[in-house]
């Protein structure tokens, strides 16, 4: 009986899986959805949901970096902030907890917090003496406003659909967007939008961003060049996550700021924000500021 070596083994063994290969069918990926529709869908989520995004507090960490020409870090702060969301934007507070790498006082959180609760009463007082039809009129402008910027943002890109990829456990289909050389922008905010060009991953099965990378590709002019011009190669990064298996929150945002201001002052920065400690509070919890009770783990 004749005995393989090891060597002969490996070598028999590549060799007949290279023929089995040859001989079965090729599995075809599945095909990439249809950009039109998946494209539908992943702007329908682009609607804020206050509702459920009021039941959660995070803990917002902010690092800047100050930069010189060459790029190198000449100082940097840090600020953190819990972020306290409510179901109108007026409501929500940020409470510093960090200034410049130095803890908040008690004295003073305690102060921050009084005079907190003293503008949300006194926006709350304001907000009761408007007729239901003044805020019904608000929210439409508010809604009409919202719904003309994504019409131009959708009409002002050319996206492309490239391929899947895994993040984080979660399938997405990695989409690449430019904006259309022709094409006017109607809205305040899509005139600076159309200078940004990038990368985005969006998740397959409920269409949420889960990851975004843009990048400044033309300069952009704020107030005509005078008040500010946002510099080519500048960069934005930014992910999210699915929290308690019900809703996207922020993990991560960096941005490269490289900018000039009224016209004489540069400003070269690198920002961090980390976003953290997502907790979730019941509608019929009372939420102090600074304590959450009730708490479920992320």
């Amino acid at each position: 009986m004749r005995i393989w070596s090891s060597r002969q083994k490996v070598l028999c063994g590549g060799l007949l899986s290279l023929l089995l290969a040859a001989q079965l069918p090729a599995v075809q990926e599945e095909p990439l959805p249809d950009t039109a529709s998946f494209i539908s869908e992943f702007r329908k989520t682009l609607h804020r949901d206050e509702k459920l995004l009021s039941q959660y507090t995070y803990t917002d960490k902010e690092t800047l970096y100050s930069l010189d020409s060459k790029g190198k870090v000449k100082k940097s702060e840090t600020d953190v902030y819990q972020v306290f969301h409510a179901e109108e934007e007026w409501q929500t507070y940020r409470r510093q907890i960090m200034k410049k790498g130095v803890t908040v006082s008690e004295k003073e959180l305690e102060k921050k917090d009084r005079e907190e609760k003293e503008r949300v009463a006194k926006e709350t007082a304001r907000r009761g003496k408007q007729s239901e039809e003044k805020r019904r009129e608000e929210q439409a402008k508010e809604d009409r406003e919202e719904q003309e910027l994504l019409d131009d943002v959708f009409a002002m890109y050319d996206v492309q659909l490239v391929q899947r990829e895994l993040i984080n456990g979660v399938s997405t289909i990695l989409v690449t967007f430019k904006p259309k050389p022709d094409y006017k922008s109607r809205t305040k905010d899509g005139k600076i939008l159309q200078h940004i060009a990038g990368r985005a991953w969006i998740a397959e099965d409920d269409h949420e961003l889960a990851r975004l990378e843009a990048e400044i590709i033309d300069p952009i002019s704020i107030g005509a060049g005078i008040l500010a011009k946002l510099q080519k190669g500048s960069t934005l990064n930014f992910e999210r996550r699915k929290i308690n298996g019900e809703i996207w929150l922020p993990v991560r945002a960096e941005t490269l700021l490289n900018a000039r201001l009224l016209m004489l002052k540069g400003y070269n920065v690198r920002q961090i924000l980390e976003f953290s400690e997502h907790k979730k509070f019941g509608a019929d919890v009372e939420l102090i500021f600074g304590e959450v009770s009730g708490t479920v783990p992320q």
